[in-house]
């Protein structure tokens, strides 16, 4: 699958590659030896939402969010 891109409502967008999505936090895989740690947690509120679905659609990428609170989304 290509990267999902998740767009910022800072406007800046970072690649990633595998993610869950547990309530109203995503959490994307990360690189240890870069960034620290296994995952890094970002808030669904710190997202342009429009955006985010826009640019995935236009490149062919599935992202999606959880349709209620009690689903749970997972990309390998």
């Amino acid at each position: 699958l290509p990267p999902a891109v998740l767009v910022l409502r800072d406007g800046h967008g970072e690649e990633i590659s595998s993610y869950s999505i547990i309530g109203d936090t995503l959490y994307a895989k990360a690189n240890y030896w870069v960034s620290g740690s296994w995952t890094r947690k970002i808030e669904i509120a710190n997202l342009d939402v429009p955006a985010t679905l826009k640019i995935n659609e236009e490149h062919g990428s599935k992202f999606r969010l959880p349709s209620g609170p009690q689903e749970v989304v997972i990309r390998p």
